[in-house]
């Protein structure tokens, strides 16, 4: 019975090490989880920047913590989406503001590929400026369409109501 049980622990070790490098998860242990059939998380939300959110991974390094988003689709050949990249950097900012701890990057696990993005002072900079651009365009009564991909409007909450769909 012994080696029945140290087998299914070795099984089970395997089994979460292999799904860990599915998720994209770096080495660390992970304290915080918005992804998968159960929603656990709660919003991260920082008042001084107006800004909440929920990263799909929170993980504790030996470098600090490092949010993980994971994406369904592929990451394009040109790298990964601006919008992408901001929505991490988000989270770096989230978690320096929220839990007070240095964050040395983000992750962006794609369907095929890991992308690593760096944070620092110049990302949180130019983060914030996008932050306010988005605040400011709220109150303008002429917003412009910012692509030409017929795939993101036809998935656009507002498409109904944009005079400049594709």
């Amino acid at each position: 019975m012994t080696l029945l049980a140290c087998f299914a622990a070795v099984a089970l070790a395997g089994w979460l090490y292999f799904r860990r490098r599915q998720t994209g998860l770096p080495p660390g242990a992970v304290f915080y989880t918005d992804a998968g059939r159960r929603h656990r998380g709660r919003p991260l939300v920082s008042h001084r920047y107006r800004l909440s959110g929920k990263p799909d991974y929170l993980v504790r390094t030996a470098n600090g913590i490092v949010p993980v988003e994971l994406k369904s689709a592929r990451c394009p050949r040109s790298g990964p989406r601006d919008g992408d990249i901001a929505q991490v950097l988000a989270y770096c900012v989230l978690v320096e503001d929220v839990m007070a701890v240095r964050v040395p990057h983000a992750i962006i696990q794609y369907s095929d590929i890991q992308r690593t993005v760096a944070y620092g002072p110049s990302q949180r900079e130019n983060l914030l400026a996008i932050l306010a651009e988005i605040r400011e365009s709220r109150g303008c009564r002429d917003v412009h369409r910012s692509h030409s991909c017929q795939a993101r409007c036809s998935a656009c909450g507002y498409k109904a109501v944009c005079g400049e769909n594709l």
